[in-house]
């Protein structure tokens, strides 16, 4: 089963006291960078002055926006703090959503989080040679490797040569061999890998020969998930680019068919009692821990509000509806949505404004029909 990171984040949303969030583009500018610090540090204070930060959270902040991204290309920071400490600070790749948003308030702004990095799924990134190769084993929430292996195969007679026409294909045939049973080590470690991590890709690059001979060699399942970059990545100095915008695009590839998958089960789902699309419908169903899967359109719900509770049912539209738990305030009716499907572990679902049907700004996958039962579906 994918991993969606909701232990991490559920964990977070019960935290007490209010909080500082702000997501801002920390793309490296070409131009003066002091320049660029002093307007970044006063556009970041006036902005957390306009939400009533406290100045702790924002010296914090400020610091965290100058450390360096260590990433190239287009990227944007999300961070959360509360009285001063670091709760969250997660770098997002990709185009950003906007310059600036800062919010404070009892509830973590997080809907940048599921928009850019929905789910924390899990790929693994193969780099080898005919001597054997480097596996690393990556998550979408960690810049570096969650694990890794170098398996380092026979080198003898690892290159072909010429040594007599006699002998010569006896050699031939001793090399492609040893190829074979390194790239057969390697195909092993990719397996047992992918196998336990559940990982959701596995990207290939290094030499050609050894490519195909380990491609050959991998089980069935692990070639389901497998993209080769035609590129070798391993020579020292080698270029990295191509692997990277290649891994970029396969994983927005499986996201964008996570956001396909949940809204063509949202129409399938209507006429069975096992999706909603009415807001109220959305926020009963959440309260019932019903909800599988949370379909928002934050662009929709903009000026919308909810009242976060400090326990279940988490989310309310008033006061009427707490039933018993303590409010901790009126919040962005997306985050507050957000906050109750982590909390009652859904997944959470960004769609862009005009995506759900009948101007609909939040729908629901549910675990069970809302349907009457009758002796017919018993």
């Amino acid at each position: 089963m994918a991993d969606f990171g909701n232990e991490g984040l559920a964990d977070l949303y019960r935290r007490p006291g209010s909080v500082s969030t702000v997501y801002a583009d920390v793309t490296q500018a070409g131009e003066d960078p002091r320049r660029t610090s002093a307007i970044r540090h006063r556009t970041l204070r006036d902005a957390l002055d306009g939400v009533g930060a406290p100045s702790v959270d924002a010296d914090t902040i400020i610091e965290l926006v100058e450390e360096p991204p260590g990433v190239p290309g287009k990227i944007s920071r999300l961070m959360v703090v509360r009285d001063g400490n670091v709760e969250l600070n997660e770098l997002l790749p990709g185009e950003p959503l906007g310059d600036l948003i800062a919010s404070h308030g009892p509830v973590p702004s997080l809907i940048p989080l599921f928009t850019q990095r929905p789910r924390d799924l899990s790929y693994v990134v193969a780099e080898v040679g005919r001597d054997g190769g480097e596996i690393r084993l990556f998550r979408l929430s960690q810049a570096d490797p969650v694990a890794e292996e170098d398996v380092q195969g026979d080198t003898e007679y690892i290159t072909k040569v010429q040594v007599g026409f006699l002998s010569n294909s006896r050699f031939q045939r001793d090399t492609e061999e040893i190829w074979k049973r390194n790239e057969g080590q390697v195909a092993d470690a990719i397996d047992e890998i992918v196998r336990d991590s559940a990982a959701e890709l596995l990207v290939v690059t290094g030499d050609v020969r050894a490519r195909q001979l380990l491609v050959a060699q991998l089980a069935p399942a692990t070639r389901d998930i497998l993209a080769v970059v035609p590129t070798n990545t391993r020579p020292g100095g080698a270029t990295t680019r191509e692997l990277e915008e290649d891994l970029d695009r396969h994983i927005a590839s499986i996201l964008a068919q996570d956001e396909y998958d949940a809204l063509e089960r949202l129409e399938s789902g209507r006429g069975d009692g096992l999706a909603e699309i009415d807001f109220a419908a959305v926020v009963r169903s959440l309260q019932q821990g019903q909800v599988e899967v949370l379909i928002l359109d934050p662009a929709g719900l903009s000026g919308t509000t909810l009242i976060a509770l400090d326990r279940e049912p988490w989310v309310s539209g008033s006061s009427a509806d707490a039933l018993g738990a303590g409010e901790l305030g009126v919040v962005a009716a997306s985050d507050a949505l957000a906050r109750a499907a982590t909390l009652t572990d859904a997944r959470v679902v960004v769609v862009s404004h005009g995506e759900l049907p009948d101007d609909s700004t939040a729908a629901a996958l549910l675990r069970w029909s809302t349907l009457p039962t009758t002796p017919e579906t018993e």
